[in-house]
């Protein structure tokens, strides 16, 4: 039997005028997601990233005392900046670009790449520091931390095609970043000799991968401590929460569709 047509004319089976626009609305967001790639741009920009901060610290001249004591401060702030360039730079790439097709997976192979590409910043430092192999490898582990929890952030929003989601996730990742800096300033504001608590602290700190990647880049000639191994731990869980809410995120937009 032939369908009618909002007109009251018999429609033989072809789409409503409605039906055509949803149609066409659907391809269109469809043409419009990114395919799963290799992050080549990524890495590029990553090795470009760190390259710059390397020049800018160290520059092309060893310092008249090569010792670790003279490369402390330097290689602290080349963790503190390589973590700016996880927790903001990487997703103000992704979440201006379009939306990817494969957010999950799209977010673990970048994930992956980045952090196989620091291996070559985290090692070779072994050579100018005092470090202990028990402290490169928390340092590594704090990295890991870090680029766990921003994937999980990227693969819960860089899928979606609504620029106030994308930009809130943004918003979300600049907070985490300064969440230190900002706790310590509302409670100084309370009272001048009263500090965040240290539950409060840690997981801050755990959260932000500026100040957990400095947290462990210090030229120490000792094994990380318990209080250290716990804080890596806690950037661990915070980072497999991160990816379960990713996950729930993702299972209701697909029910939604």
């Amino acid at each position: 039997m032939n369908s009618l047509a909002p007109d009251g004319t018999p429609n033989d089976g072809a789409p409503t005028p409605r039906e055509s626009e949803a149609s066409e609305r659907a391809t269109n967001d469809a043409m419009a997601l990114r395919p799963l790639f290799i992050p080549r741009g990524l890495v590029m920009l990553c090795s470009l990233w760190v390259f710059l901060c390397w020049v800018m610290l160290f520059g092309f001249r060893p310092p008249v005392q090569p010792q670790a004591a003279s490369y402390g401060p330097s290689i602290e702030m080349l963790f503190l900046l390589t973590g700016v360039g996880i927790a903001i730079g990487w997703p103000l790439l992704r979440l201006s670009a379009r939306p990817s097709s494969a957010p999950l997976t799209q977010a673990a192979i970048d994930g992956v790449s980045v952090l196989v590409l620091l291996q070559v910043v985290v090692w070779p430092l072994r050579l100018v520091t005092s470090w202990t192999l028990a402290r490169a490898v928390a340092l590594d582990a704090a990295l890991g931390a870090t680029i766990l929890l921003t994937a999980a952030l990227l693969a819960a929003s860089q899928g979606s095609t609504s620029r106030r989601w994308r930009t809130s996730a943004m918003i979300v990742a600049v907070t985490l970043v300064l969440a230190p800096v900002l706790a310590d300033a509302v409670f100084h504001g309370v009272g001048a000799s009263q500090a965040s608590p240290p539950w409060l602290s840690d997981t801050l700190h755990a959260m932000s991968a500026p100040a957990l990647l400095a947290q462990f880049s210090h030229p120490n000639t000792i094994d990380p401590s318990e209080a250290e191994r716990s804080l890596i731990w806690r950037a661990m869980a915070l980072g497999c929460a991160g990816w379960a809410t990713a996950l729930s995120v993702l299972f209701v937009r697909q029910g939604q569709r």
